[in-house]
């Protein structure tokens, strides 16, 4: 799934080049704007954030178009990889690339749980 990325101000460093931290938000948006999607759910859902890495490949500018690709690229019993890829629209370069690992999560045991075959449908289309 690919998603155009809308950047602020405030996503800029004094150098006017798009800020380190701003990659995660992106990951962030791609991860809800992927669960409402597929899963036909609001940006609520059972699941907790386990880790997430960021490679910087290039910079991005103040005004440069980006945006971002979400791929599924490993499905566990309780857990799933998602893939990430931001590019400059202007000439598909890319700026930075990660991964995040996400974890069903019952709030109330306070425990994973495994992933139903519902959001395993799901995450095949993501």
């Amino acid at each position: 799934m690919r998603f155009p990325l809308e950047t602020r101000y405030p996503d800029y460093d004094t150098k006017g080049h798009v800020n380190n931290a701003t990659f995660l938000t992106f990951f962030e948006m791609a991860r809800g704007r992927a669960w409402v999607d597929v899963m036909g759910q609001p940006v609520d859902p059972d699941f907790i954030l386990a880790e997430a890495n960021v490679r910087y490949v290039s910079e991005a500018m103040i005004g440069e178009q980006l945006d971002i690709e979400i791929t599924t690229t490993e499905v566990r019993t309780k857990a799933w990889v998602w893939s990430y890829a931001v590019r400059s629209v202007s000439d598909g370069r890319l700026v930075a690339e990660g991964r995040t690992v996400q974890v069903m999560f019952d709030y109330a045991d306070k425990r994973p749980i495994p992933i139903s075959e519902e959001v395993r449908k799901g995450l095949a289309l993501v």
